[in-house]
């Protein structure tokens, strides 16, 4: 028998915010308004206490053209 564990996205937390304030988005609220998710969600996801799903990171991909995944994003974990 073989353990598995699924590979996890997270939020790269400075690099997310760099680019975020440079971009004049410097509040969750600002950020869901832009992206079109509650603020509540986007406050979640940036503590660290939601994971990013796939229609996050979507939203963001296709809000913001300059950024690329691997810019604010990363993978963790492994199949075994």
């Amino acid at each position: 028998m073989h353990s598995t564990s699924r590979p996890v996205i997270r939020l790269r937390q400075a690099e997310w915010d760099r680019r975020m304030i440079a971009k004049k988005l410097a509040t969750p609220n600002a950020r869901a308004e832009r992206l079109g998710f509650s603020r509540t969600t986007i406050a979640r996801i940036e503590k660290g206490e939601t994971k990013p799903g796939h229609e996050f990171v979507a939203a963001v991909l296709h809000t913001f053209a300059d950024i690329r995944f691997e810019d604010v994003f990363e993978v963790e974990g492994a199949v075994s």
